[in-house]
Order: C-alpha cells, then sequence, then structure tokens
C-alpha cells in the first residue's frame, strides 16, 4: 500500500512540477520506486507503468463524472458550482513619443495623421486598469491624455461570459466593434496611424452602449450585435442621446482557414441608425447628425512560411437625414473608400519589418474637391522587445484628387512603450 501511494506522488510530482510536457521515467526513478517496501515481489517497469496508467484512467473517469454532476446540479437549480479565486488587479500604460515633419505646414494646421504641428509630441499617454472578479465577470477602465489634451475617460465597460452558454455581454464605454483596423489595438499597428478611409468612414470612437457576442459553432466565428447612444465618449459638455435616437451594429467576423502555412480572417460589419460623432463628415461638410448605413468589409490573410501578411478592406456608407449643429439640412453624398497594405517580416534580422500601404476615400461623391484623397506610405517597424518596446518610422505620399494640390507628404518616427 505505502509503495503504490508513493508511485502516485511520485508520478504526479513528475506531471505537476513545473514542466510543460510529462518527464519519462529513468531507470533511477525506477530504481528508487523498486527500493520501497512492498507486502509482495518487487514489480517490474512494465508493471509500475500500467499501474500508474490504469490510475490516470480512473481519475480521468471520476473528473468526467464530476463536471456531469455540476452540470446536473446547474440545471435543476441545485447548488452553483463554485467559481475561481478573484485574480489579481492589472494596471498597465502606454507611453507614444513621436516626431512629425510635414511640407509648408500653416499655422495650426494639422498634420495628415492629425498632429498640431511639426516636431515633437507625446502621441499618447494612457493608464489603464483590467481584472477579473471570477470566471464569468471582468473590467476594464482606461483614462488618456493624448497630444497633451486634458485627462478624459476613455474606457469604462463590465463583461459578462455566460458559462454553459458562448455568449460574453458587453457594457459601458468602449470601442464600437465594426471596423477590423479599428479593432486591433493601436499597439501593434504597422504603419503609426489607420488608414484613411477607416478614419474618415468608420465609426471609430468609443462611445457609450451594449454588446452581445455569440461564438458560432465554427472555429473562430462570432457574431456581434450592439445597440449605443451615437454621442461619442463620455464629455461634461455633452447632452447624451437628447434625441432619443440610437446607433446600431452587427458584425460577422470568421477565421476562415488557419494552416500550418495560412492564415485567413475576414471580418463584414454594418452601422445602421443615428450617428451623431461621425468625424469625417463633421470636419468635412459640418454634419452634427445623420442616419448611417454603413458596410464595412475587412480581411487579413498571411502567408506563415514567408513572413508575410496582406489586409484590406472597402467601406461604403450611404447616409441619410444629415443636420447641421442649428438642425438645417446638410446636403450630402455617399461616402466610400478602400486600402491595401503588407507587413513583411525581414529573413535575417527577425525584429524588422517592412511595410506599406496605399489608402483612397471619398467622404462625398456628390462633390470633386480636396477631400477626395489617396495616400501612399512606405517604411518600417522595429521590434525591440516584442510589442513592448517598437519603433515605427514611414513616409506618407499624399495626393489630393480634385482640387488645389497641397504639399503635406508627412515623415513620422515614433517610440513605444508599454509597461
Amino acid at each position: 500500500m505505502i509503495k503504490s501511494i508513493c508511485i502516485i506522488r511520485f508520478h504526479n510530482i513528475i506531471k505537476q512540477g513545473g514542466f510543460h510536457e510529462e518527464v519519462p521515467l529513468t531507470g533511477k526513478h525506477f530504481s528508487f520506486l523498486q527500493a520501497l517496501p512492498s507486502a509482495g515481489a518487487p514489480l517490474s517497469q512494465e508493471e509500475i507503468l500500467q499501474k500508474i496508467e490504469n490510475l490516470e484512467k480512473k481519475v480521468q473517469e471520476l473528473e468526467r463524472e464530476n463536471r456531469e454532476l455540476k452540470r446536473l446540479l446547474t440545471e435543476r437549480g441545485g447548488v452553483v458550482p463554485l467559481r475561481k479565486k478573484t485574480e489579481k488587479v492589472k494596471v498597465g500604460g502606454r507611453v507614444l513619443f513621436r516626431f512629425s515633419q510635414s511640407e509648408d505646414l500653416k499655422e495650426g494646421q494639422k498634420t495628415l495623421f492629425g498632429d498640431p504641428g511639426n516636431g515633437f509630441t507625446v502621441r499618447k499617454a494612457r493608464l489603464n486598469v483590467k481584472g477579473k472578479l471570477n470566471d464569468g465577470f471582468s473590467y476594464g477602465i482606461q483614462i488618456r491624455a493624448d497630444r497633451g489634451s486634458k485627462v478624459e475617460l476613455w474606457d469604462a465597460y463590465v463583461k459578462y461570459r455566460l458559462s454553459n452558454f458562448p455568449v460574453s455581454i458587453k457594457a459601458g464605454q468602449f470601442k464600437i466593434p465594426v471596423s477590423m483596423s479599428y479593432l486591433k489595438s493601436g499597439t501593434e499597428l504597422w504603419i503609426p496611424e489607420r488608414p484613411v478611409a477607416v478614419n474618415q468612414i468608420a465609426p471609430v470612437w468609443r462611445d457609450v452602449g451594449v454588446s452581445v457576442t455569440y461564438k458560432l459553432p465554427f472555429n473562430g466565428t462570432k457574431l456581434t450585435a450592439g445597440i449605443f447612444n451615437g454621442e461619442g465618449w463620455t464629455n461634461k459638455d455633452k447632452i447624451y442621446n437628447k434625441d432619443k435616437n440610437y446607433l446600431y451594429t452587427v458584425a460577422l467576423d470568421t477565421v476562415a482557414l488557419n494552416s500550418e502555412n495560412l492564415f485567413w480572417r475576414l471580418r463584414v460589419g454594418g452601422t445602421f441608425g443615428t450617428d451623431s460623432e461621425s468625424k469625417g463628415y463633421k470636419k468635412s461638410y459640418g454634419v452634427a447628425s445623420l442616419k448611417r448605413h454603413l458596410l464595412d468589409v475587412e480581411t487579413n490573410l498571411t502567408l506563415k512560411p514567408y513572413r508575410l501578411s496582406l489586409e484590406a478592406g472597402y467601406l461604403y456608407d450611404n447616409p441619410s437625414d444629415a443636420k447641421d449643429s442649428n438642425g438645417k439640412d446638410v446636403s450630402i453624398g455617399n461616402a466610400k473608400g478602400y486600402y491595401l497594405q503588407f507587413n513583411w517580416g525581414a529573413p535575417v534580422f527577425s525584429k524588422l519589418h517592412l511595410v506599406g500601404r496605399y489608402s483612397y476615400v471619398d467622404p462625398n461623391d456628390d462633390v470633386d474637391d480636396n477631400r477626395d484623397v489617396d495616400y501612399t506610405t512606405l517604411g518600417f517597424y522595429y521590434l525591440l522587445d516584442g510589442w513592448q518596446a517598437a519603433l515605427r518610422s514611414s513616409y506618407t505620399w499624399a495626393n489630393e484628387r480634385h482640387g488645389e494640390e497641397v504639399d503635406n507628404d508627412l515623415f513620422v518616427t515614433e517610440f513605444q512603450l508599454l509597461f
């Protein structure tokens, strides 16, 4: 009996003692086990292995029965299974230091990437807190002071994941879940800013609302629907949803293929309802609110053996009921745009990635003006310590398709530190 117990404990120590894989028993292990006191004759190595295998099968069977009992108790209103202990709060942040140089930038004019002038700037300064109460509830809070602006609340949400159904619910202030490019963390962007087509047409901001995500029974496929105020992020100067209209979103995201050599992801999203925070329309045509009918299709294709990733997107919006800040009608046509970009990891210098992008946008096809632009960007990023410490640099050639040509090509170099 003593020997059997020691065999089990010894095997568990080998399996659970910090190894990522099981460690095979060596001759020394068997000599130790055979030297233990036993009521019968010494066991052979084959007999020891057989006993261990039989015991493991019994443990697995008991674990299966235990899971089934918990499920039955939950379904019948019995004792709810205990959850894991609360995880510790995680505090993190980000500092992004940028140098920009643009041609013939006038007083008060911003660069293509939205910086308030040439020279150095703290593009992003952010602090976040994340954690889990248990297996079901998690939360996130983030504040920011980008480009020297006042400190403001950027994220504040609670997320609940059902235990017996593949559904999660998110409520609070967070990114509107439509554009694949926008949902990608800014810490992992290939180029310093997102494509102009995304920034001008897609809902690229935070808003207050609720979203529900359902994981379909296919590998990597999720369906997300949300309802938001349509007023943008928290600001004490705003009156929330005074018109009692809402912004609605829906998106299907799937990993269609993920093999040893190939990865393919596709996301199709839509935005409907009243939008009072559209940066593109507000900046270009003085639109305070409108009704969106946006289609957003974006994809990623990665050729793993070649360390090459390709991304593309097409966005089309057919807005209606556009109003200015005084409630007067604004005549505006359809908005459309697309982008293509690549990321190639250098074969010799594994931390170096060469990147490029072409992006086009027409925010109002009723008018031909210098807001119809295409940007061509080439650059690189270098991972000093993964994305924790990274360097990005790029040069963008800007082309105004109509109207007066503007000398606003842009060179950017930036350093990112995550903590």
